[in-house]
Protein backbone atom coordinates (compact mmCIF):
# COMPACT_ATOMS: atom_id res chain seq x y z
CA UNK A 1 0.00 0.00 0.00
CA UNK A 2 1.40 3.37 -0.96
CA UNK A 3 1.64 5.88 1.86
CA UNK A 4 0.52 9.42 1.16
CA UNK A 5 0.98 12.30 3.61
CA UNK A 6 2.46 9.76 6.11
CA UNK A 7 -0.93 8.08 6.07
CA UNK A 8 -2.68 11.12 7.59
CA UNK A 9 -4.89 11.82 4.59
CA UNK A 10 -5.21 8.32 3.22
CA UNK A 11 -5.72 6.44 6.50
CA UNK A 12 -7.63 8.92 8.64
CA UNK A 13 -9.47 10.99 6.03
CA UNK A 14 -10.18 8.59 3.18
CA UNK A 15 -10.55 5.24 4.96
CA UNK A 16 -12.66 6.78 7.73
CA UNK A 17 -14.85 8.71 5.31
CA UNK A 18 -16.33 6.54 2.51
CA UNK A 19 -16.01 8.17 -0.87
CA UNK A 20 -19.16 7.94 -2.95
CA UNK A 21 -19.06 6.79 -6.51
CA UNK A 22 -20.92 9.86 -7.67
CA UNK A 23 -19.54 13.31 -8.21
CA UNK A 24 -20.24 15.99 -5.57
CA UNK A 25 -23.62 17.75 -5.59
CA UNK A 26 -22.68 19.88 -8.56
CA UNK A 27 -24.62 18.67 -11.59
CA UNK A 28 -22.13 20.14 -14.07
CA UNK A 29 -19.38 17.88 -12.72
CA UNK A 30 -21.29 14.91 -14.11
CA UNK A 31 -20.93 16.26 -17.63
CA UNK A 32 -17.28 17.28 -17.54
CA UNK A 33 -15.13 16.69 -14.45
CA UNK A 34 -14.12 20.00 -12.88
CA UNK A 35 -11.02 20.51 -10.78
CA UNK A 36 -12.51 19.28 -7.54
CA UNK A 37 -14.20 16.32 -9.19
CA UNK A 38 -10.83 15.22 -10.56
CA UNK A 39 -9.20 15.63 -7.15
CA UNK A 40 -11.84 13.54 -5.39
CA UNK A 41 -11.74 10.97 -8.17
CA UNK A 42 -7.98 10.57 -7.67
CA UNK A 43 -8.47 10.05 -3.92
CA UNK A 44 -11.18 7.49 -4.64
CA UNK A 45 -8.80 5.60 -6.90
CA UNK A 46 -6.10 5.67 -4.23
CA UNK A 47 -8.51 4.22 -1.69
CA UNK A 48 -9.22 1.42 -4.14
CA UNK A 49 -5.44 0.96 -4.70
CA UNK A 50 -5.76 1.96 -8.38
CA UNK A 51 -2.65 4.11 -8.41
CA UNK A 52 -2.39 4.38 -12.20
CA UNK A 53 -5.90 5.80 -12.43
CA UNK A 54 -5.14 8.21 -9.59
CA UNK A 55 -2.01 9.38 -11.38
CA UNK A 56 -3.97 9.89 -14.60
CA UNK A 57 -6.54 12.09 -12.81
CA UNK A 58 -3.83 14.08 -11.06
CA UNK A 59 -1.84 14.52 -14.25
CA UNK A 60 -4.92 15.89 -16.02
CA UNK A 61 -5.71 18.13 -13.07
CA UNK A 62 -2.22 19.60 -12.65
CA UNK A 63 -1.98 20.24 -16.39
CA UNK A 64 -5.29 22.09 -16.59
CA UNK A 65 -4.85 23.91 -13.24
CA UNK A 66 -1.10 24.30 -12.53
CA UNK A 67 -1.69 26.59 -9.53
CA UNK A 68 -3.80 24.01 -7.65
CA UNK A 69 -1.22 23.53 -4.91
CA UNK A 70 -2.98 20.68 -3.15
CA UNK A 71 -3.18 18.64 -6.37
CA UNK A 72 0.48 19.36 -7.12
CA UNK A 73 1.50 18.17 -3.65
CA UNK A 74 -0.47 14.91 -3.84
CA UNK A 75 0.82 14.27 -7.37
CA UNK A 76 4.44 14.83 -6.40
CA UNK A 77 4.18 12.69 -3.26
CA UNK A 78 2.44 9.90 -5.15
CA UNK A 79 5.10 9.91 -7.85
CA UNK A 80 7.79 9.65 -5.18
CA UNK A 81 5.82 7.01 -3.27
CA UNK A 82 6.12 4.64 -6.21
CA UNK A 83 9.79 4.35 -5.40
CA UNK A 84 9.58 4.19 -1.58
CA UNK A 85 7.00 4.90 1.12
CA UNK A 86 7.05 8.47 2.39
CA UNK A 87 8.07 8.97 6.00
CA UNK A 88 7.12 12.61 6.34
CA UNK A 89 4.25 14.64 5.00
CA UNK A 90 5.28 16.40 1.83
CA UNK A 91 9.00 15.57 2.20
CA UNK A 92 9.35 15.68 -1.57
CA UNK A 93 8.07 19.26 -1.82
CA UNK A 94 9.90 22.44 -1.03
CA UNK A 95 7.15 23.79 1.22
CA UNK A 96 7.13 25.20 4.75
CA UNK A 97 5.19 23.66 7.62
CA UNK A 98 2.51 26.36 7.70
CA UNK A 99 1.66 26.00 4.03
CA UNK A 100 1.79 22.23 4.29
CA UNK A 101 -0.61 22.24 7.24
CA UNK A 102 -2.97 24.45 5.25
CA UNK A 103 -2.93 22.05 2.29
CA UNK A 104 -3.65 19.04 4.48
CA UNK A 105 -6.52 20.93 6.11
CA UNK A 106 -7.86 21.81 2.66
CA UNK A 107 -7.77 18.17 1.58
CA UNK A 108 -9.72 17.06 4.64
CA UNK A 109 -12.21 19.92 4.22
CA UNK A 110 -12.85 19.03 0.60
CA UNK A 111 -13.51 15.43 1.58
CA UNK A 112 -16.30 16.42 3.96
CA UNK A 113 -18.72 17.05 1.11
CA UNK A 114 -18.27 13.46 -0.05
CA UNK A 115 -19.42 12.19 3.33
CA UNK A 116 -22.13 14.73 4.17
CA UNK A 117 -23.47 16.04 0.89
CA UNK A 118 -27.22 16.71 1.01
CA UNK A 119 -29.57 14.89 -1.31
CA UNK A 120 -31.00 16.87 -4.20
CA UNK A 121 -34.46 16.97 -2.58
CA UNK A 122 -33.12 18.56 0.61
CA UNK A 123 -33.51 22.25 1.50
CA UNK A 124 -31.83 24.24 4.30
CA UNK A 125 -34.37 24.64 7.09
CA UNK A 126 -33.43 28.31 7.49
CA UNK A 127 -34.39 29.17 3.89
CA UNK A 128 -38.10 29.56 4.63
CA UNK A 129 -39.22 31.42 1.49
CA UNK A 130 -37.60 33.14 -1.46
CA UNK A 131 -39.26 36.17 -3.03
CA UNK A 132 -40.26 35.68 -6.70
CA UNK A 133 -37.63 38.30 -7.67
CA UNK A 134 -34.84 36.37 -5.92
CA UNK A 135 -33.60 34.10 -8.67
CA UNK A 136 -30.73 32.71 -6.62
CA UNK A 137 -29.79 32.27 -2.97
CA UNK A 138 -26.53 31.35 -1.27
CA UNK A 139 -25.93 29.25 1.87
CA UNK A 140 -22.46 29.07 3.42
CA UNK A 141 -21.91 26.12 5.79
CA UNK A 142 -18.67 26.97 7.57
CA UNK A 143 -18.42 23.56 9.25
CA UNK A 144 -18.34 21.92 5.81
CA UNK A 145 -16.28 24.76 4.29
CA UNK A 146 -18.91 24.78 1.57
CA UNK A 147 -20.88 27.42 -0.27
CA UNK A 148 -24.16 26.16 -1.79
CA UNK A 149 -25.94 27.96 -4.63
CA UNK A 150 -29.70 27.56 -5.03
CA UNK A 151 -31.94 28.52 -7.93
CA UNK A 152 -35.48 29.65 -7.24
CA UNK A 153 -37.63 27.31 -9.33
CA UNK A 154 -41.30 28.21 -8.98
CA UNK A 155 -40.76 29.17 -5.35
CA UNK A 156 -38.74 26.07 -4.45
CA UNK A 157 -34.99 26.50 -3.75
CA UNK A 158 -33.16 23.93 -5.89
CA UNK A 159 -29.50 23.16 -5.29
CA UNK A 160 -27.56 23.64 -8.52
CA UNK A 161 -23.90 24.13 -7.49
CA UNK A 162 -21.63 23.89 -4.50
CA UNK A 163 -18.11 25.21 -3.98
CA UNK A 164 -15.28 24.67 -1.54
CA UNK A 165 -14.85 27.96 0.36
CA UNK A 166 -12.45 29.45 2.87
CA UNK A 167 -13.52 31.77 5.69
CA UNK A 168 -12.00 33.88 8.48
CA UNK A 169 -8.85 32.65 10.17
CA UNK A 170 -10.30 33.85 13.48
CA UNK A 171 -13.20 31.40 13.08
CA UNK A 172 -16.89 32.30 13.05
CA UNK A 173 -19.24 34.51 15.04
CA UNK A 174 -17.84 37.97 14.32
CA UNK A 175 -18.26 40.44 17.19
CA UNK A 176 -15.71 43.23 16.72
CA UNK A 177 -13.51 44.89 14.17
CA UNK A 178 -10.23 43.08 13.65
CA UNK A 179 -11.23 39.73 15.20
CA UNK A 180 -10.74 38.08 11.76
CA UNK A 181 -14.00 36.14 12.18
CA UNK A 182 -16.76 35.50 9.68
CA UNK A 183 -20.23 36.63 10.82
CA UNK A 184 -23.05 34.13 11.19
CA UNK A 185 -26.54 35.14 10.14
CA UNK A 186 -28.70 36.35 7.27
CA UNK A 187 -27.11 38.87 4.92
CA UNK A 188 -27.68 40.29 1.46
CA UNK A 189 -25.38 41.18 -1.43
CA UNK A 190 -25.20 44.97 -1.73
CA UNK A 191 -23.00 45.53 -4.78
CA UNK A 192 -20.03 44.34 -6.79
CA UNK A 193 -16.33 45.18 -7.07
CA UNK A 194 -14.35 44.14 -10.15
CA UNK A 195 -10.78 42.90 -9.93
CA UNK A 196 -9.61 46.25 -11.32
CA UNK A 197 -11.03 47.96 -8.22
CA UNK A 198 -9.33 45.63 -5.74
CA UNK A 199 -5.90 44.56 -4.50
CA UNK A 200 -4.73 41.28 -6.03
CA UNK A 201 -5.42 39.28 -2.86
CA UNK A 202 -9.17 39.50 -3.58
CA UNK A 203 -8.83 37.76 -6.93
CA UNK A 204 -11.31 38.25 -9.74
CA UNK A 205 -13.84 40.35 -7.82
CA UNK A 206 -15.94 40.72 -4.69
CA UNK A 207 -19.59 40.82 -3.63
CA UNK A 208 -19.96 42.95 -0.47
CA UNK A 209 -22.51 41.89 2.16
CA UNK A 210 -24.58 44.11 4.45
CA UNK A 211 -22.58 43.35 7.60
CA UNK A 212 -23.15 44.87 10.06
CA UNK A 213 -26.89 44.71 9.55
CA UNK A 214 -29.33 46.41 11.93
CA UNK A 215 -29.42 43.35 14.17
CA UNK A 216 -25.61 43.29 14.42
CA UNK A 217 -25.56 46.99 15.27
CA UNK A 218 -28.24 46.47 17.92
CA UNK A 219 -25.96 43.90 19.57
CA UNK A 220 -22.87 46.10 19.38
CA UNK A 221 -21.07 44.18 16.65
CA UNK A 222 -18.46 46.25 14.83
CA UNK A 223 -16.34 46.02 11.70
CA UNK A 224 -17.24 46.04 8.02
CA UNK A 225 -15.91 44.92 4.64
CA UNK A 226 -17.30 41.37 4.78
CA UNK A 227 -17.36 40.10 1.21
CA UNK A 228 -17.63 36.99 -0.90
CA UNK A 229 -14.58 37.16 -3.18
CA UNK A 230 -11.97 35.23 -5.16
CA UNK A 231 -8.47 34.07 -4.24
CA UNK A 232 -5.02 35.66 -4.66
CA UNK A 233 -3.94 35.24 -8.27
CA UNK A 234 -0.82 33.23 -7.39
CA UNK A 235 -2.87 30.29 -6.07
CA UNK A 236 -5.92 28.32 -7.10
CA UNK A 237 -7.49 28.11 -3.65
CA UNK A 238 -6.81 28.92 0.00
CA UNK A 239 -6.72 26.85 3.23
CA UNK A 240 -10.08 26.43 4.99
CA UNK A 241 -9.58 29.33 7.42
CA UNK A 242 -7.40 31.90 5.69
CA UNK A 243 -9.30 35.16 5.14
CA UNK A 244 -9.73 38.22 7.34
CA UNK A 245 -13.41 37.37 7.82
CA UNK A 246 -14.62 37.15 4.23
CA UNK A 247 -15.77 34.09 2.30
CA UNK A 248 -13.17 33.21 -0.33
CA UNK A 249 -13.69 30.98 -3.39
CA UNK A 250 -11.31 30.00 -6.16
CA UNK A 251 -11.36 32.61 -8.92
CA UNK A 252 -12.96 30.15 -11.33
CA UNK A 253 -15.77 29.43 -8.87
CA UNK A 254 -16.23 33.08 -7.91
CA UNK A 255 -16.55 34.12 -11.55
CA UNK A 256 -19.24 31.49 -12.09
CA UNK A 257 -21.11 32.61 -8.99
CA UNK A 258 -20.74 36.28 -9.86
CA UNK A 259 -22.31 35.73 -13.28
CA UNK A 260 -25.51 34.47 -11.64
CA UNK A 261 -26.22 36.51 -8.52
CA UNK A 262 -28.24 39.71 -8.42
CA UNK A 263 -26.04 42.33 -6.77
CA UNK A 264 -29.01 43.92 -4.98
CA UNK A 265 -31.27 41.01 -4.20
CA UNK A 266 -29.35 37.84 -3.34
CA UNK A 267 -29.60 36.49 0.22
CA UNK A 268 -26.48 34.93 1.77
CA UNK A 269 -27.16 32.71 4.78
CA UNK A 270 -24.05 31.90 6.83
CA UNK A 271 -24.20 29.15 9.43
CA UNK A 272 -21.82 26.79 11.18
CA UNK A 273 -24.32 23.94 11.52
CA UNK A 274 -26.78 24.21 8.65
CA UNK A 275 -29.78 21.93 9.13
CA UNK A 276 -31.37 20.36 6.06
CA UNK A 277 -34.89 18.98 5.68
CA UNK A 278 -36.93 17.05 3.12
CA UNK A 279 -38.74 19.22 0.59
CA UNK A 280 -42.22 18.13 1.69
CA UNK A 281 -41.42 18.93 5.33
CA UNK A 282 -39.99 22.25 4.21
CA UNK A 283 -43.23 23.15 2.39
CA UNK A 284 -45.26 22.47 5.56
CA UNK A 285 -42.87 24.63 7.57
CA UNK A 286 -43.18 27.45 5.05
CA UNK A 287 -46.96 27.55 5.39
CA UNK A 288 -46.73 28.19 9.14
CA UNK A 289 -44.36 31.14 8.76
CA UNK A 290 -46.45 32.70 6.00
CA UNK A 291 -49.50 32.53 8.25
CA UNK A 292 -47.51 34.42 10.88
CA UNK A 293 -46.99 37.35 8.50
CA UNK A 294 -50.55 37.26 7.24
CA UNK A 295 -51.99 37.42 10.76
CA UNK A 296 -49.87 40.49 11.47
CA UNK A 297 -51.16 42.12 8.28
CA UNK A 298 -54.82 41.30 8.92
CA UNK A 299 -54.63 42.47 12.55
CA UNK A 300 -53.23 45.77 11.35
CA UNK A 301 -56.13 46.11 8.91
CA UNK A 302 -58.62 45.37 11.70
CA UNK A 303 -57.76 48.70 13.40
CA UNK A 304 -57.80 46.79 16.68
CA UNK A 305 -54.61 48.19 18.21
CA UNK A 306 -54.43 45.57 20.96
CA UNK A 307 -54.45 42.74 18.42
CA UNK A 308 -51.98 44.54 16.17
CA UNK A 309 -49.52 45.48 18.93
CA UNK A 310 -49.63 41.95 20.34
CA UNK A 311 -47.33 41.05 17.44
CA UNK A 312 -44.58 43.33 18.79
CA UNK A 313 -42.03 42.49 21.47
CA UNK A 314 -41.80 44.72 24.54
CA UNK A 315 -38.08 44.77 23.65
CA UNK A 316 -38.91 46.36 20.29
CA UNK A 317 -36.40 48.97 19.13
CA UNK A 318 -36.28 50.88 15.89
CA UNK A 319 -33.64 53.58 15.97
CA UNK A 320 -34.80 56.03 18.63
CA UNK A 321 -38.16 54.31 19.08
CA UNK A 322 -38.73 51.78 21.88
CA UNK A 323 -41.90 49.76 22.41
CA UNK A 324 -43.65 52.37 24.53
CA UNK A 325 -43.14 55.19 22.07
CA UNK A 326 -43.97 52.97 19.08
CA UNK A 327 -47.18 51.59 20.62
CA UNK A 328 -48.40 55.05 21.70
CA UNK A 329 -47.79 56.38 18.20
CA UNK A 330 -49.60 53.48 16.51
CA UNK A 331 -52.62 53.71 18.80
CA UNK A 332 -52.93 57.42 18.07
CA UNK A 333 -52.51 57.04 14.30
CA UNK A 334 -54.82 54.02 13.92
CA UNK A 335 -57.58 55.74 15.90
CA UNK A 336 -57.78 58.42 13.19
CA UNK A 337 -58.33 55.96 10.33
CA UNK A 338 -61.68 54.97 8.86
CA UNK A 339 -60.05 51.98 7.16
CA UNK A 340 -56.59 50.45 6.61
CA UNK A 341 -55.55 48.21 3.71
CA UNK A 342 -52.11 46.57 3.68
CA UNK A 343 -50.69 44.61 0.76
CA UNK A 344 -47.57 42.44 0.92
CA UNK A 345 -45.56 41.47 -2.15
CA UNK A 346 -42.11 39.96 -2.81
CA UNK A 347 -42.00 38.32 0.62
CA UNK A 348 -38.81 36.52 1.64
CA UNK A 349 -38.38 34.71 4.95
CA UNK A 350 -35.18 33.34 6.50
CA UNK A 351 -34.22 32.19 9.97
CA UNK A 352 -30.64 32.47 11.18
CA UNK A 353 -29.03 29.05 10.50
CA UNK A 354 -27.59 28.82 14.02
CA UNK A 355 -30.41 30.79 15.69
CA UNK A 356 -33.72 29.35 14.44
CA UNK A 357 -35.51 31.54 16.99
CA UNK A 358 -34.59 34.63 14.90
CA UNK A 359 -36.57 35.28 11.69
CA UNK A 360 -35.87 37.90 9.00
CA UNK A 361 -38.83 38.97 6.86
CA UNK A 362 -38.41 41.34 3.89
CA UNK A 363 -41.24 42.49 1.64
CA UNK A 364 -42.67 45.29 -0.44
CA UNK A 365 -45.54 46.89 1.45
CA UNK A 366 -48.41 48.84 -0.04
CA UNK A 367 -50.39 50.84 2.52
CA UNK A 368 -53.66 52.63 1.96
CA UNK A 369 -55.92 54.27 4.53
CA UNK A 370 -58.65 56.91 4.63
CA UNK A 371 -56.07 59.71 4.81
CA UNK A 372 -52.74 58.29 3.54
CA UNK A 373 -51.23 55.85 1.05
CA UNK A 374 -47.71 54.83 0.19
CA UNK A 375 -45.38 52.01 -0.82
CA UNK A 376 -42.15 50.96 0.86
CA UNK A 377 -39.73 48.08 1.32
CA UNK A 378 -39.75 46.79 4.89
CA UNK A 379 -37.56 44.42 6.86
CA UNK A 380 -38.63 42.86 10.15
CA UNK A 381 -36.69 40.85 12.71
CA UNK A 382 -38.95 38.47 14.61
CA UNK A 383 -37.83 36.71 17.81
CA UNK A 384 -39.46 33.65 19.32
CA UNK A 385 -40.37 34.45 22.91
CA UNK A 386 -42.22 32.37 25.49
CA UNK A 387 -45.51 33.78 24.24
CA UNK A 388 -44.69 33.16 20.57
CA UNK A 389 -43.15 35.05 17.66
CA UNK A 390 -42.80 38.83 18.18
CA UNK A 391 -41.39 41.67 16.07
CA UNK A 392 -38.25 43.12 17.68
CA UNK A 393 -37.27 45.45 14.80
CA UNK A 394 -39.09 46.95 11.83
CA UNK A 395 -37.76 49.38 9.27
CA UNK A 396 -36.08 49.87 5.93
CA UNK A 397 -33.45 47.29 4.88
CA UNK A 398 -29.89 48.12 5.87
CA UNK A 399 -27.47 48.30 2.97
CA UNK A 400 -24.38 47.87 5.13
CA UNK A 401 -21.08 49.68 4.82
CA UNK A 402 -18.96 47.97 2.19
Amino acid sequence: MYKLFSGILLASAIAAQPLHAESPVSASAQLQPDNEALLLSSLRHLREKRVDSALQDLRTLTNQQPDFRLAQLIYADLMAAQGAPLQDVGRNRAIDDKKLSGLISEAKARLLIEKEKPALDMVPASMIQLAPSQKYAVVMDTRLHRLFLFENKMGVPTLIKDYYASYGRGGVGKERRGDLKTPLGVYFVTGRFSDAQLPERYGTGALPLNYPNVWDERHGRTGNGIWVHGSPFETYSRPPEASEGCISLSNIDFTELDDMVDIRNTPVLVGHNVRWMKRNDWLQQQSGYRQLIDRWRSDWESKNSDRYLAHYSTDYKNGNWDYQRFSSHKRRVNAGKKYIKVGIDQLSLFTYPDQPELLVATFRQSYKSSNYKGDSVKRQYWVRENSGWKIAYEGAPSRGKP
